[in-house]
């Protein structure tokens, strides 16, 4: 987004805040395609990523009011709506995610650009049937930083995790997702 784009969300934030629907409607259009994607992400059926999308934007609009900024972005505390909505519709289904070796997050090396590289060339369907085989943190944390392109701070202040376990959370799911991925390009060429 732009410097300019940037003031007009902040004003469209402060008038939806106030209560202005038409304010709330902007940013719907604006980061309804993200929360859409996300949800497709971690369901099987449009019908559901849909549903799933309604009660996030429902969510937001009934929190509005109470929305503080606090450093963290918009899209951080969206995400974290939508997130939740996912979790609440799988609360049971879901597997427990993964503990986290702090430790040996600190020695991952950062190797964003050529996760980039790598997402970018997969197909998005394929992609949302890896990503809902893997753990709900590890498919928030790929969502937030690949699709969402938000930076490792937000993603760690959005999931209240410090950033090294997002970096090797972030370091397990590509890990994840590639092999995921080259298990179904094998399933594909037989």
């Amino acid at each position: 987004m732009t410097a300019a784009s940037d003031r007009h969300v902040e004003r469209w934030i402060a008038r939806a805040r106030r209560g202005d629907a038409a304010a709330f409607g902007r940013l719907y259009d604006l980061y309804v395609d993200r929360v859409y994607a996300y949800a497709r992400s971690r369901v099987r059926s449009v019908q559901d990523a849909e549903d799933l999308t309604e009660i996030a934007f429902m969510k937001a609009w009934e929190a509005i009011g109470s929305y503080d900024d606090r450093g963290l972005p918009f899209t951080a505390w969206l995400f974290r709506i939508a997130r939740n909505a996912v979790i609440d519709r799988h609360r049971k289904s879901e597997r427990e995610p993964e503990a986290v070796d702090l430790a040996a997050a600190a020695t991952i090396p950062d190797v964003v650009a050529v996760e980039e590289e790598v997402l970018g060339l997969l197909d998005g369907e394929t992609i949302r049937e890896a990503l809902r085989e893997l753990t709900e943190e590890q498919a928030s944390v790929i969502t937030m930083r690949f699709i969402w392109d938000m930076s490792l701070k937000d993603v760690a202040e959005s999931l209240g995790k410090s950033e090294g376990a997002v970096k090797a959370m972030q370091h397990r799911a590509v890990r994840s997702l590639a092999a995921l991925l080259g298990r179904k390009s094998d399933e594909d060429e037989r």
